[in-house]
């Protein structure tokens, strides 16, 4: 029977106050053992008793004597909430502590029933913050019961459940084993009408297709082998160690080797269509795996890029690619498993009375992945094609093609919404697909926009990858020419419902683009012009000059037969003439006229041919100071000259370096069309 618990004396509170508030756990738990009406006692603004703050800063020992203490009198205090509704137990499960979870949840098993103000059990809460271990043993503490089973895993304030979270949040290790754990879920929808894979289709970060990586790290990103995952729900001990170190350094998938299989069905294949591999053969592709990663790092040693920030980004590099690997397989088992995502293309039901392959120009909106029609919700394949996802477009679109006819409330196809939101990867899937019909590209939204007005809007919210809104406007005129070129000639030709034509919306839309990009352009070549003049000047003056004179009787230079002569001579000729001729580029530039037409190639060649001339006549001035200097001192330093050369040189050359991250950029700008290797209407 439960002591009676008398109410705590002002003195006492603010003992046991000082004493959680200072960490003295050791005088909490004395406190607890003698005073049992502390027990409920809240000592937080947030309404938390000292086992709520106890928990919070993982303290697993303190935890365990606490409770201990508590469930000699009345269990019913390891249930108080705080001002969020959270009890120990939600705070274990947040923490991830399976230790922390298994010590509550025994001592009051019923625990695992309550909810936050949120309507969010425990098992939700761990799952909602990605913590395997906590996530594994409250799953295996719920009721086998199947209802009762499925209500730990929804929030029934929005109709969330735990696979939603878990990838809403990209934890794609966690929501793997959800999805074979609770099968079920793989066709649950939110209030919103959304499933898991609507939730998946948004997050373009987590697919290779939405990197953006440079050169060394697509590299790097190649040589990286990432494991397979593979379910491993019948041992949620092995989870633990990796969600304490989740922080550092994730060391997923180490306890997997022969265990991981499927318990719910042991002779599933996977999706590849192949049989599981034998133990041996797994231990085998494992430690291939860890040789590689191993070489790899190896590698970067031997080259002495070793350091803290060349290994930070190595491990964010195979994170990276972790994500990209997971999610891919997430993808992949949602698909497979769904029952309903294709209910409508099976069926045939709700499509209209005429079928969309007859009637081009019917009202119809395909139904793949609409699970509610009741609910104004786009279908996945517009969410991923929106948000570029190319993988899940591509699988829609292989196995039910009548999904390209989708279209969403604003009458916006999948073609329309890729180019609207400068989606090219799943652009370009599209126009090199053999579904896609004429009239699929004719298609206009509710403003009669077609896809190439779409194109030709410029957003704020969708920049290219490429710094500097020269260059910004420079790809917003190959984007509008490449799908300009993708599409029937007759379409550039047709106003939407503002009797505007695409290239009026550009012109537009581009206007305040086209104003940054001239103001940008006028800076920078003023300020080069000025370099470029200074240099002309000293390279005038050097080309008229001659290091140590003439010979009187004949005219000649006295050191006609040296040959840091003749690198004077020709490098002081060099340095006039091409830093002339970056001042009439630059000049050039800023007499421009700036319309858009010029930001394509006119423009980014000018200032190209500008710099590239401006940093070989900074070269040559350089070796012409250097060559003419030499000639007066080689007889006395001889070669011990160079190191001073190379620290005077040193202002012009930093400069010079300052302002190679700008060229180089123009150099791929102008160079490099990032839309050639797409295809073109024929």
């Amino acid at each position: 029977m439960a002591l009676s618990m008398p109410r705590i004396e002002s003195e006492d509170f603010n003992n046991l106050f000082n004493m959680t508030m200072r960490g003295k756990w050791e005088e909490v738990v004395k406190i607890y053992e003698r005073d049992p009406s502390a027990h409920k006692v809240r000592v937080t603004k947030t309404g938390g008793t000292a086992l709520h703050v106890a928990v919070t800063e993982d303290k697993e020992e303190i935890v365990s004597k606490l409770v201990e203490v508590i469930s000699k009198y009345d269990k019913e205090a390891l249930k108080v909430p705080n001002q969020s509704g959270y009890t120990p137990l939600h705070h274990a499960a947040s923490n991830g502590s399976r230790t922390m979870c298994k010590c509550i949840a025994e001592a009051y098993p019923s625990l695992v029933d309550a909810r936050t103000k949120n309507t969010e059990t425990p098992l939700f809460i761990a799952a909602l913050h990605g913590k395997r271990g906590a996530f594994f043993y409250l799953h295996s503490i719920c009721s086998p019961n199947s209802n009762l089973r499925y209500s730990y895993t929804r929030r029934p304030q929005d109709g969330t459940t735990i696979l939603h979270a878990a990838i809403d949040r990209e934890y794609f290790h966690l929501a793997y084993q959800i999805i074979y754990l609770y099968e079920d879920l793989v066709d649950s929808v939110n209030e919103n009408g959304l499933t898991p894979l609507h939730i998946l289709a948004t997050k373009s970060s987590a697919f290779k297709s939405g990197s953006n990586a440079g050169l060394w790290k697509r590299l790097i990103y190649e040589c990286i082998i990432v494991k397979k995952l593979k379910a491993d729900p019948s041992n949620p001990q092995s989870h633990e160690s990796e969600d304490r170190e989740i922080n550092i350094v994730e060391k997923s998938n180490e306890q997997e080797g022969s265990s991981a299989t499927d318990v719910e069905n042991p002779a599933r294949k996977d999706h590849t269509g192949s049989q599981s591999t034998t133990p041996s053969a797994e231990r085998n592709r494992i430690s291939q795996a860890d040789y590689g990663n191993f070489l790899l790092g190896f590698l970067l040693i031997i080259l002495g890029m070793g350091s803290k920030r060349i290994v930070r980004s190595l491990q964010e590099l195979k994170e990276l690619k972790k994500k990209h690997k997971w999610s891919f397989q997430v993808m992949n088992e949602l698909f497979d498993r769904s029952k309903i995502i294709y209910k409508h293309v099976h069926s045939g039901a709700d499509r209209g009375e005429l079928p969309p392959l007859q009637e081009e120009e019917s009202d119809l909106i395909a139904t793949v992945g609409m699970v509610d029609q009741g609910l104004k919700t786009e279908s996945i394949v517009l969410i991923a094609a929106k948000n570029g996802v190319s993988e899940i477009v591509e699988r829609i679109l292989n196995e039910y093609p009548v999904a390209i006819q989708d279209r969403n409330e604003e009458r916006k196809n999948i073609l329309v919404l890729a180019a609207e939101n400068r989606q090219a990867s799943v652009y370009n899937l599209l126009i090199s697909k053999d579904m896609l019909r004429e009239s699929i590209i004719r298609k206009v939204d509710r403003n009669q926009n077609s896809v190439l007005h779409v194109a030709a809007v410029y957003s704020k919210d969708k920049p290219w990858p490429i710094p500097g809104v020269a260059f910004q406007m420079q790809w917003e005129i190959k984007w509008f020419q490449f799908v300009k070129a993708s599409i029937p000639p007759g379409i550039s030709l047709r106003p939407n419902s503002k009797n505007e034509t695409p290239e009026e919306v550009f012109s537009r839309t581009h206007e305040d683009l086209v104003n940054q990009g001239r103001e940008w352009l006028i800076k920078t070549s003023e300020s080069c012009s000025v370099v470029a003049a200074l240099i002309a000047g000293v390279g005038f003056a050097t080309s008229a000059a001659i290091p140590g004179g003439t010979l009187g009787d004949t005219g000649k230079p006295v050191f006609e037969n040296a040959a840091a002569f003749d690198v004077f001579s020709i490098s002081s000729l060099i340095a006039l003439c091409f830093s002339v001729t970056a001042l009439v580029m630059f000049l050039a530039i800023l007499s421009s006229r700036f319309q858009e037409k010029d930001f394509d190639k006119d423009l980014p060649g000018k200032l190209l041919l500008g710099l590239s001339s401006l940093f070989v006549s900074i070269g040559a001035m350089l070796v012409s100071f250097c060559a003419g200097h030499f000639l007066m001192v080689e007889d006395k330093f001889k070669y011990a000259a160079f190191p001073v050369y190379a620290i005077t040189c040193l202002p012009a050359s930093i400069f010079a370096a300052a302002q190679f991250p700008l060229y180089f950029d123009l150099v791929q700008s102008t160079f490099k069309n990032p839309f050639d290797h797409l295809h073109r209407y024929k």
